[in-house]
């Protein structure tokens, strides 16, 4: 074995966390949650990389306020049952994965908040069919067709 290769196999120090590995899985975007809520889905693909041996699996973006999404299929994390479906999958890597550590990705969409899904186009989801204001730090809008934001203050920040 090359020491690249071995590298990979090695244990790897990230701040307080010994990883049993360097092998990382990114972030994936699923888009399905439903009001925010992991369900079966989340636990089966994150499951599957703890499984595998990944050292370290990072959730997908996980939207702090339910304007926050990007779709409404994102994750959140801004209730107790949300909070409740994501210690599941966490409690399933922990106990059926191969010692590596599960992380999370929280984000915010900003003003490219309100969308559809990609494979449905990725457009704006007007508010007549289900879509938010998105909020931002200013009200200019993502794209051609899409809405103005909110923009947040410094407290709204």
């Amino acid at each position: 074995m090359s020491d690249a290769e071995s590298l990979l196999f090695s244990t790897y120090q990230l701040g307080t966390a010994t990883l049993p590995n360097r092998i990382v899985v990114a972030p994936m975007c699923q888009y399905s949650a439903v009001d925010g809520v992991a369900n079966d889905w989340h636990l089966a693909h994150l499951g599957q990389f703890a499984i595998g041996g990944a050292g370290l699996v990072l959730v997908e973006a996980t939207g702090v306020t339910a304007d926050g999404r990007i779709t409404a299929g994102c994750l959140g994390l801004w209730n107790d049952e949300q909070e409740a479906a994501l210690a599941r999958v966490v409690r399933f890597n922990r106990e059926h994965g191969s010692g590596g550590r599960i992380g999370i990705q929280l984000g915010h969409a900003g003003r490219k908040g309100s969308a559809q899904a990609p494979w449905l186009g990725g457009k704006a989801v007007p508010r007549e069919d289900g879509g938010w204001t998105p909020v931002s730090a200013s009200d200019v809008p993502f794209g051609d067709g899409w809405p103005a934001p909110q923009p947040l203050d410094a407290g709204g920040l």
